[in-house]
């Protein structure tokens, strides 16, 4: 007979081992249900949404053991990804990652986009969250926000802000923003952040409207003077920059979220198992890490249906889209 004391081991030895075969069969089981996962991008390798979508797959890899391929359906503002997931089966084998805007905007500004967000997608869960900023560069010299404005009603005919694109969220910050100080501005349509960036530490344009993490390095070198960001509370990377609401704004608060979402109708079981597998990433150090690292949010909560704040982004989204007289184009 074993003594006391090597028994408890044994039996603790298989407890352990019985645990560790538990933690194994949910994702493994999962893995093999859903292997062939493909999450489309509809942006450039190397871009933003690609580099969430990577560093998101990377870490359901080690969390759950499912191989998720990432695809780039680059073309047409997003919408080359959301057709391919229309067309695709609801099974949640094929599913996007996607910022919010861009589902809910497309059909505002693209006469051809006849998709409804609410209507053809379900919203797996939101995985990564930013804000906008507005910056100055040394065309204007303005270190604040009434600084700026003085200078454009000063030199009324170089007045003009950038933006990475025509009828972008951007594009309709700038135009509520041009009503709400009583200016009248000039809306310069780029191909992307980085050409807009470009031109505004190169003097070319006084006023740049883009992502808040595109500018938190120019920013801290003090090449830029960042008048105010859109989110609800300051950028942790840009501390003594206010917010909209700071400056007397608060109109043009506004966040965005990249989030992962596969067509309507895909099986519940199938939802609230990726619904499971987003929340382990999310609580994940290695995805924190990394997202925090290219100055995104991450989600603190989930709620069981996107579907509300959907609808009142669409909402206010819709009204700054009116607001400008934006005319939707194919």
């Amino acid at each position: 007979m074993k003594p006391p004391h090597l028994v408890t081991q044994t039996v603790l030895a298989l407890a352990m081992t019985a645990l560790s075969s538990l933690s194994l069969i949910s994702p493994s089981a999962w893995a093999q249900d859903q292997k062939a996962v493909k999450i489309l991008v509809g942006f450039p390798a190397g871009g933003a949404p690609d580099a969430v979508a990577r560093a998101f797959a990377e870490q359901l890899r080690l969390t759950s053991g499912v191989t998720a391929t990432i695809e780039n359906r680059t073309g047409a503002s997003g919408k080359l990804a959301i057709d391919a997931v229309l067309s695709a089966p609801a099974n949640g084998q094929t599913v996007m990652l996607m910022p919010l805007s861009v589902l809910i905007m497309l059909p505002m500004v693209s006469s051809s986009s006849k998709f409804d967000v609410t209507r053809d997608f379900t919203a797996l869960g939101s995985v990564a969250e930013y804000g906008f900023g507005v910056a100055a560069g040394p065309a204007s010299g303005a270190t604040d926000l009434a600084g700026y404005k003085v200078w454009a009603k000063a030199n009324a005919a170089k007045s003009s802000y950038a933006t990475p694109g025509l009828g972008t969220p951007q594009h309709f910050l700038g135009a509520e923003l041009e009503k709400l100080m009583g200016l009248e501005m000039n809306h310069i349509p780029y191909r992307g952040g980085a050409p807009a960036l470009a031109d505004l530490l190169g003097g070319q344009v006084p006023l740049l409207i883009t992502t808040e993490q595109l500018l938190v390095p120019y920013q801290a070198q003090g090449k830029i003077k960042t008048l105010f960001v859109t989110s609800h509370e300051r950028n942790p990377k840009m501390p003594t920059v206010p917010t909209a609401k700071e400056v007397g704004l608060g109109k043009l608060e506004a966040t965005d979220w990249f989030g992962i979402f596969a067509k309507a109708g895909t099986p519940a079981a199938k939802v609230d198992e990726w619904r499971t597998q987003i929340a382990k990433v999310l609580a994940s150090l290695g995805y924190r890490d990394s997202v925090m690292g290219m100055g995104y949010t991450v989600p603190k909560t989930q709620t069981a249906s996107q579907a509300p704040a959907m609808e009142s982004e669409r909402s206010v989204w819709t009204g700054r889209v009116t607001l400008s007289g934006f005319k939707a184009t194919d």
